[in-house]
């Protein structure tokens, strides 16, 4: 597993791999497209005038305007789509557009979308597929469940779709920081039979002209934290390179899907879309664990919480890698009271959305038994899963499944260990 460009993340023992079966995998994407679909609803609620008699509405509405506001706030590209897709209403906007990698507690009631990151795909949290690979190689697996499943070659597959397979360039655009994981990437998406160019274009650099005889894409990247770091940068590297391509491969207009906040306008019945269809009604239902943004919460809610932190976790809205999380059962109960009394009071930092705090109730994980192979040879183990299923143009492409402690901690993320998950095709 050293041998692979995740050498850093490589277990010391190898797990068993894992695999779900085709018509499993399908049902499932049908219900994160529905949950996507529902996302949808609220931001087109964020962009009307709710009616003054439903105060926790309004209150919703105006702080996912706040944070609409702030993803709409790139260089150039923000301008550049107010001429070309403004006629494109959002409730209509195609599942294709849908990019995401949602973060998903394998639940005792099921597995439950702790937070959707949908949108965040496009900011290039793809991997390589070397583990997928060499879990393959290990475990001597038939080569057919390497056909699907890895989220690389699925990235591949969703660049053919959108190009119909023919000639196209795709524009990354990246700090120049993330070059050396970026180049990997964009050398194997161009190992291609039908002319499709991946080239990166690093803030700061200047980006060459280009013909627009050929039809072509901006891909973002990164996220918007890294635009604002260097604006002045990003601005150079984008000015004349919007004229000579047709659009992003996702419109920034969805940029806000991102945020948590959207999980809890679904998760409270008070600021649900009221238009949701039962498919999607289902989905909120079943997939959103119970979330509640900390400022409408009652008198009477909050206590239940300090007096329950065990069964919750307080998180900011907008952040990304574990950072601004709080597990109650992490905490003693001072410093629980302490983070729900002080954290809505914290102002937004420069260049970060508005500091908005979420309860969300703590995911229990099913215990799975999976297969350890040790120096002693192979022990069973009691394992808690969480998987992350790349969904590139709408479709369900690969799943990335880790073993995390049953019990939340600070710094799980370091203690988690990859299970190669693979899909099983349907002949």
């Amino acid at each position: 597993m050293r041998r692979t460009s995740w050498s850093d993340l490589a277990p010391r023992t190898l797990w068993s791999p894992v695999e779900s079966p085709a018509d499993a995998v399908r049902a499932f994407e049908r219900k994160l497209q529905a949950l996507y679909r529902a996302h949808l609803a609220v931001l087109t609620m964020a962009l009307v005038e709710p009616p003054p008699s439903e105060p926790e509405l309004v209150r919703m509405t105006r702080a996912l305007r706040a944070v609409v506001h702030f993803y709409q706030g790139w260089p150039i590209l923000e301008e550049a789509e107010r001429t070309r897709l403004s006629e494109t209403a959002l409730r209509e906007a195609p599942v294709s557009f849908l990019f995401g990698r949602p973060d998903i507690v394998m639940g005792e009631e099921g597995p439950q979308v702790a937070e959707t990151n949908f949108d965040t795909a496009v900011s290039g949290y793809e991997k390589p597929d070397d583990l997928w690979t060499q879990s393959a190689e290990l475990f001597e697996l038939p080569s057919a469940l390497l056909q699907s499943g890895r989220p690389l070659a699925g990235l591949k597959d969703y660049f053919t779709e959108l190009a119909e397979a023919r000639p196209h360039r795709i524009h990354w655009v990246r700090s120049a920081a993330a070059a050396p994981e970026c180049e990997p990437i964009l050398a194997y998406l161009n190992q291609n039979p039908h002319g499709i160019q991946h080239f990166a274009h690093y803030a700061g650099e200047p980006s060459p002209s280009y013909s627009p005889a050929l039809p072509g894409h901006i891909h973002r990247a990164c996220s918007l934290y890294t635009v604002n770091k260097a604006r002045d940068a990003f601005t150079d590297t984008l000015r004349p390179l919007v004229p000579t391509v047709a659009g992003s491969t996702v419109p920034l207009r969805l940029a806000a899907l991102q945020s948590k906040l959207l999980l809890a306008c679904l998760s409270d019945p008070r600021t649900r879309p009221r238009n949701l269809t039962p498919e999607e009604q289902d989905a909120v239902g079943t997939l959103i664990p119970e979330t509640r943004l900390l400022d409408l919460m009652s008198g009477a809610e909050l206590d239940h919480v300090r007096r329950n932190r065990g069964d919750f976790i307080l998180k900011r809205a907008d952040s990304h890698m574990g950072r601004h999380v709080f597990f109650g059962c992490a905490v003693e109960q001072d410093e629980w009271e302490h983070w729900l009394r002080e954290l809505p009071a914290q102002p937004a930092e420069r260049g970060e959305p508005p500091s908005l705090w979420l309860v969300q109730r703590r995911v229990r994980p099913r215990e799975y038994t999976l297969l350890e192979f040790t120096d002693e040879g192979p022990v069973e183990r009691r394992a808690a899963l969480v998987c992350s299923p790349y969904l590139f143009g709408g479709r369900l492409r690969g799943f990335e499944t880790w073993r995390v402690p049953f019990v939340p901690e600070p710094d799980m993320l370091n203690q988690a260990t990859f299970v190669g998950h693979f899909l099983r095709s349907a002949e």
